[in-house]
């Protein structure tokens, strides 16, 4: 059973675009601060490129954007199948891409946080590959209780006949067991 595909596309290009920012932020800035003649050209571009010259603030800005983006990644990971029991980690990356997060990256969290999340079946072949484990596991364990069970009455046997004391039995009774 996995997430709906939708809502982790959106969220997996949400990360991906954030991550994006944050690099061309940071790149933007060590270029503002070092060479500031270089952006003057770009300054149409000031809304797409985000820059700083405060460093500490860029510095920040970029490590807070790479952790959100890893949080949403691993709340994710397995094509969404655990995604309901790392809902906090989901809520975290969240919260910290809509802090220091490019507009493009919230506006798909906040649209990713109206598709619903139930737990699908994405098609039917990974519904066979499901099923079919689940037999090879029940087939498995049946043998296993075959097994057990056959070992258990063999001890009986071997007991009842005197050729183990009752103690033995206990004893590998207990280690069967």
């Amino acid at each position: 059973m996995y997430m709906n595909k939708t809502k982790r596309s959106l969220i997996m290009a949400s990360a991906i675009i954030n991550l994006i920012t944050v690099v061309v932020n940071l790149v933007s800035s060590i270029l503002a601060i070092v060479k500031p003649d270089f952006l003057v050209k770009y300054q149409d571009y000031y809304y797409f490129l985000g820059y700083s010259t405060n460093i500490v603030y860029v510095v920040i800005s970029f490590a807070l954007g790479l952790v959100g983006s890893i949080l949403l990644l691993y709340s994710i990971r397995s094509r969404g199948k655990y995604f309901r029991r790392s809902y906090g980690v989901y809520a975290a990356g969240f919260v910290i891409v809509v802090i220091c997060g490019g507009w493009v990256a919230w506006l798909l969290l906040f649209i990713s946080a109206f598709v619903p999340d139930i737990i699908i079946i994405n098609d039917k072949s990974e519904l066979r590959r499901e099923a079919k484990q689940e037999e090879k596991e029940e087939i498995l364990r049946d043998k296993a209780y075959e097994e057990k069970k056959a070992k258990i009455e063999e001890l009986k046997r071997l007991r009842d006949s005197g050729a183990i004391t009752e103690e033995e039995y206990r004893d590998r009774l207990f280690e069967l067991l």
